[in-house]
Parts: C-alpha cells; structure tokens; sequence
C-alpha cells in the first residue's frame, strides 16, 4: 500500500511540476500573450540571445546581459519583411554618414557591447511582434493577420543593439563586409552565406537583418545551428538548440 501511495503521489508531482514549467508559448495561443511574455518572446527565449561581446573577441564576451526593448517591429516591401518586420519605417543603409540608420555615424569607439541574437522569422517571434503593436487585436487584426500569413521566403535572423560608432565606412563597403563574414550553419552542412542584409529601426536603436536562402532543411536532428558574423570590431557567435525551438509540433526557424 505504501508504495502504491507513493508512487500516485510521485506521479502527481511529476505532473505538476510540467504544468508549471510550460512555457508560455507552449501553453496558450499568442492573442493571450502578455506583453511581458512578447517582449520575452523577442529578448531571451529560445529563438532569442542576448549576447555581450567586446573588441577583438571570437565570440561573446565575459558576461551575458539583456537588452531591452529590441522587438524588431518593422514592415518594408522586401521578402525580408514578411518574415520578421513590423515597422512602417523603410530600410535604411547598411553604414556610412547621412545613414537614415545612422548604423555608421561617426562617433566615439566602442569597446564593449550587448547585442540581441533574434530568430527573426520563426513563427512565435512573429507573433511576438503582432502582439507587441496589436495588443488586445493582435487576434483581429487585418493587418497582424496578412502579416502573420505571409510566406516564409527566407531565414532571418536579425542583431539588434546596434550603436553609432559600431560599423564605420559608406553602405556599399559595410554590406560587402557583412555578407562576406556571416553564416548560418550546423554541424555536417554546408554553411549559409545571406542573400541579403537589411537595417531598420526597432523600438530601442537599430537592428541588422541577415536574410539567409532556404536552401538548406534544417530538423532537430542537427541539434544545433550556429549564426556568425562580425559587425565592424565585433565578432558575434550563438548557438541556437533546435530541439527548444520547437513550435506548435513543428520546428520553428
């Protein structure tokens, strides 16, 4: 008897303690979604890093810190916008001064930063983003909808906390540089290179956009995808666990 008690009673907390620790993305629909949980969503989830790196380094700094505030909301006429922007602000340049972006302005060096590492078309990220302006017509929204329902063209994975003073040089040689130094690759593959790069404005500062081709499937069973690039002095590395990007039963990138 007593190890039928404890067995109920071990499976009972067994039980609670997954109830408890689903994620909200997991356990309701994104039009019940704080705007807590979507800033989350878009700042420290598993489709979103926050990343410290410094001058000179490999990959992230000493220290991990979170950024807030950059939720990417952006809508422009490129493929790249139907799988991650919200703004009704159109693309600037990539560097260089007069930059509506000012991602080039000349100012003082930096020598340390935090950057936000977005998965900036998955699905729940979007929704984050249709949260975020929506609020309570995220559900009803025309726009959230058309915007929601666009086809995924590309992978996006978007670097926000950019500063002035981080890329220096005019547009033409600061986007050559990006798409020379940046990849999207997990282990056995061949690595991406973007097709494209694209800056914007988001709520805090300003965020570059890698658009990545969708010539290559990615499963959970490549457990892991690595993004890298380098941002004038910065080189900027994370991994992202495929296997916690999981998404309404589908993989979600």
């Amino acid at each position: 008897m007593k190890d039928w008690m404890r067995n109920l009673v071990g499976a009972a907390l067994a039980c609670s303690i997954c109830l408890y620790a689903a994620d909200f993305w997991q356990s309701k629909p994104f039009a019940e979604w704080s705007e807590k949980d979507a800033q989350r969503m878009v700042e420290n989830s598993p489709w979103s890093k926050a990343v410290s790196v410094g001058l000179g380094t490999d990959g992230p700094a000493a220290g991990k810190g979170g950024r807030r505030g950059a939720s990417g909301m952006g809508e422009t006429a490129s493929d790249a916008a139907q799988s991650g922007r919200m703004n009704d602000d159109p693309m600037g340049d990539v560097g260089g001064r007069g930059s509506r972006n000012r991602v080039g302005e000349e100012s003082g060096p930096v020598n340390s930063t935090t950057l936000t590492v977005r998965w900036q078309s998955a699905l729940p990220v979007r929704e984050a983003l249709v949260k975020l302006k929506y609020g309570k017509e995220s559900a009803t929204s025309p726009e959230a909808k058309k915007f929601l329902e666009a086809p995924e063209t590309a992978y996006v994975v978007a670097v926000g906390g950019i500063i002035p003073g981080m890329i220096r040089g005019d547009n033409e040689s600061a986007k050559k540089a990006l798409m020379e130094q940046s990849s999207l690759a997990a282990k056995g593959k061949d690595a991406l290179r973007p097709a494209d790069i694209q800056v914007g404005r988001a709520a805090r500062g300003t965020e570059i956009y890698f658009v990545f081709p969708k010539s290559a499937e990615f499963s959970v069973d490549d457990k892991e995808i690595e993004f890298a690039t380098k941002i004038g002095s910065f080189a900027v590395r994370q991994k992202f666990k495929l296997k916690d990007m999981m998404f309404e039963g589908k993989l979600a990138l």
